[in-house]
């Protein structure tokens, strides 16, 4: 069983409206299973560190990274993986206003905690998740983008792109992290099944945001453009990952 000894690492970009319930949330449900919440301040310009810092006076377990500009998911997500502690056994990435889906939190636990997983994605696309305000022209970009990953390198797994993933933490720790942008979420899909970790899903609810937790920084032609340039990247990470395999005598 998994205890105390879970990262969980959130990007936080004027976020608050929702940071403090998605803290909160966790701690209530988790608190048994979380040794350290993380928050990446990602340059806001709002008093999301404010009410972090507010959280961090009563809570040990809290702690708040500010970043500088410029911003971006990949830099934010990159500078949360490097501050986890190294007593953490399980990182943990979520979104900010992933309010809605604290709940599936435990599904992704459970299915750790079988032990025949080195990681688990939350996955909008497979049986028993549930997906509402959810653009159709986004929704078919992430289905082409996974349709061209499935031919190219052989992977099934139904929602890459989704920050909302759970994996020990050798995973994040060893993996070439590229990214500065909203592709990074496409990268800690690929590269680990790449490396020959065991990647499995569990269903999970994604619901669009309303007007209480602000508006989505997801922009659908730039965020596309980066999710292509995450496959040429993928591409040669796979050719020298074979060469040092074959290198090594692997």
């Amino acid at each position: 069983m998994i205890k105390e000894s879970i990262s969980v690492v959130l990007i936080a970009h004027n976020e608050e409206g929702v940071i403090g319930k998605v803290v909160d949330g966790l701690l209530e449900n988790y608190r048994d299973k979380i040794f350290e919440l993380i928050v990446v301040d990602d340059v806001s310009a709002d008093k999301t560190a404010e009410i972090v810092e507010t959280r961090m006076k009563t809570e040990p377990k809290v702690r708040l990274v500010r970043r500088q500009a410029p911003c971006g998911v990949g830099r934010a997500i990159k500078a949360g993986f490097a501050s986890v502690d190294k007593r953490a056994a399980y990182i943990l990435t979520m979104d900010s206003d992933f309010v809605q889906s604290i709940g599936d939190v435990g599904r992704l636990i459970a299915r750790m905690e079988k032990g025949d997983c080195d990681g688990v994605i939350g996955s909008r696309f497979v049986e028993g998740s549930r997906l509402e305000v959810y653009p159709l022209t986004k929704k078919i970009m992430n289905r082409l983008f996974h349709y061209v990953v499935w031919f190219l390198f052989n992977i099934k797994q139904k929602d890459l792109s989704n920050n909302f993933k759970m994996y020990k933490r050798e995973i994040v720790e060893s993996m070439p992290w590229h990214s500065d942008d909203f592709a990074i979420n496409a990268e800690t899909g690929i590269l680990p099944i790449l490396s020959g970790y065991k990647v499995c899903e569990v269903p999970v609810s994604w619901i669009g945001r309303n007007e209480e937790q602000g508006k989505s920084k997801f922009k659908l032609l730039k965020v596309g453009l980066g999710y292509i340039k995450v496959i040429p990247y993928a591409l040669s990470f796979r050719r020298k990952n074979r060469a040092r395999i074959v290198y090594s005598g692997i």
